[in-house]
This record gives C-alpha cells, structure tokens and sequence, in this order.
C-alpha cells in the first residue's frame, strides 16, 4: 500500500475510500505484534473476515474486484499462518492469488490484455506499483504456503509478465 495514497483516501466519501475490510485486517496484524492491543487481534481478524465475506457476497461479486481486496486477503492469510491457522491460511491465500491473477496483476508489465480487463489502466506510475507489488506477495505468499503444507500453487511463473 502507498501509506500517503492511502491516508488521503481516508478523506473521501465512504463510497470511494479504502474497503472497511482491509482496515480491519491491517488493524489485526498490528495488533499481533503489538502487546497493549493483542486482546483486540481476533476481534479485528473475525471483523476483516466478516466484511470481506459480505462484500464478496453483495450483488454478483463484482465489489471485490479491487486491489483493497486483494491486499485484505493477503494480510488476513498473513495472521491465519501467524496464528497456525493453516487450512484457512492456504484458503485466504488462494482467494488472494485468483483474486490478483482475474485482474491482470501478473501483466502489469507485459501483453496478454488481450482479454477482459476487470481493472481500469492504472493512473498513474504508483498505481501500476501497487498493483505490482501486490501481485508480487500474493505470488510468494502462495509459493511459501504451498511449500509449508506440500499443498499445490495456485499461481504459474510461465504466465507472469514482468
């Protein structure tokens, strides 16, 4: 996440800020490391599920198709594998990896938008590293998820256009 585009979207009208899930997943990691606010982690963790899980359910899906939801996956996976949780784990990681692979982030750099694109061009060069980086740890989150529990990758290196 680019911290200063992200703290400016905090002043925008609640429709186009930052998904409230991705707040409670970053709120959730924090509070694992941190002593004063490790009671609150599983507060945050079940919030971050809860609503992603309904914006994945509203309308046909179509509200997760955005790198906040990518990026609430991954740092949900995150504290499921910090916390042992690793079924779970290798599950948010997958929803992560599909998630980043439907909208093109393995071809921010290269051709292949010769299919339907989910994500409108990025505006301008911090957008397209944010997608960059994005699909950047899902792939080695979904490669060190796989190599812990002997599970497949969900990701193929031959596709990524970098």
């Amino acid at each position: 996440m680019h911290r200063p585009r992200f703290l400016a979207a905090m002043n925008r009208p609640p429709a186009s800020r930052p998904p409230v899930c991705l707040r409670y997943a970053m709120w959730c990691l924090a509070a694992s490391v941190t002593d004063k606010y490790e009671s609150t982690q599983q507060h945050f963790y079940q919030r971050a599920r809860k609503y992603i899980e309904r914006d994945e359910m509203r309308g046909h899906g179509e509200s997760i198709i955005s790198i906040g939801h990518v990026q609430t996956w991954f740092l949900i996976s995150a504290f499921e594998f910090k916390m042992t949780f690793f079924p779970r784990a290798w599950m948010s990681t997958g929803r992560a990896s599909r998630l980043a692979l439907m909208m093109g982030t393995h071809r921010v750099d290269g051709g292949g938008l010769d299919v339907k694109q989910c994500l409108p061009p990025a505006r301008d060069w911090i957008d397209a590293e944010e997608r960059r980086r994005t699909f950047w740890m899902c792939f080695f989150e979904d490669r060190a998820a796989s190599i812990g529990t002997g599970w497949p990758m969900s990701m193929d290196e031959r596709d990524v256009c970098r």
